[in-house]
This record gives structure tokens, sequence and C-alpha cells, in this order.
């Protein structure tokens, strides 16, 4: 049985911070994703940022796509000493059962579509 080395605390600590600075801009991603339609009232530039970000967040609804902000993450995690995010993914870790229930996570796409389209329709209205 090989033992698991745990990087010193100097050079694990830009890994770590890598990690955390992936999980917080996957935050932002989220937010955004959700938000951004709203945000775009007060700054139409916004517009652009959440178009492709709900496009790709849709997508991830219909097939299973490798998230490069969890791959970053997960990068820093192991090379700073920590351990992987589950396979499941940043929501599920970070989100399901914190920001909404774990019984909600097959509803919450449709929550967050009915989030979403209002924002749309507001857009639309002005």
């Amino acid at each position: 049985m090989t033992a698991t080395r745990t990087p010193a605390r100097s050079t694990a600590l830009p890994y770590q911070a890598v990690a955390v600075g992936a999980g917080l801009a996957h935050l932002a991603f989220v937010v955004l994703v959700v938000l951004g339609g709203y945000l775009a009232w007060l700054q139409p530039w916004v517009l652009w940022l959440h178009l492709p970000a709900l496009v790709w967040g849709m997508a991830g609804q219909v097939r299973p796509l490798p998230c490069p902000l969890t791959d970053l993450e997960n990068w820093g995690r192991v090379r700073g000493g920590w351990a992987r995010l589950p396979a499941s993914g940043f929501i599920e870790y970070y989100l399901t059962g914190v920001v909404y229930p774990a019984s909600w996570r097959s509803r919450m796409p449709f929550v967050v579509l009915a989030v979403v389209l209002p924002s749309w329709l507001g857009l639309v209205l002005r």
C-alpha cells in the first residue's frame, strides 16, 4: 500500500487558490445563467454574456457536457491536497441540499426556466 503524500502548505496554497477561484467563477456563472436576463435590464451589454451562458446551461440539461470550470477546480484541488469534487459535479456538491432541497433536484431545471423566462419577457417589452 502506498501512502498519499500531502503537499507542503507553501506549495499547496497556490493550487488551493486556483480551486477556490474556479469555484467562485463557477458560482458567478450559475448566477449569470439564472439572473443574467434581469441584469441585462440594468446593463444591456450583460445580454451578450447571458446568451452563451444560457445556451451552455441548457445544453448541459439535454446532454452531459464536460465543464471546464469543474475540471479546473479539480486540478487545483488535487494538487492542493484536497479531494476531487464528486462525479456529480459542482451544482450537486455545492448547491443541492444547500441552496435548494435535494428533493427538488429533478425540478430545478424548470424552476430556473420559470425564473429566466420573465427576464426575457421583460427585455422584449422594454
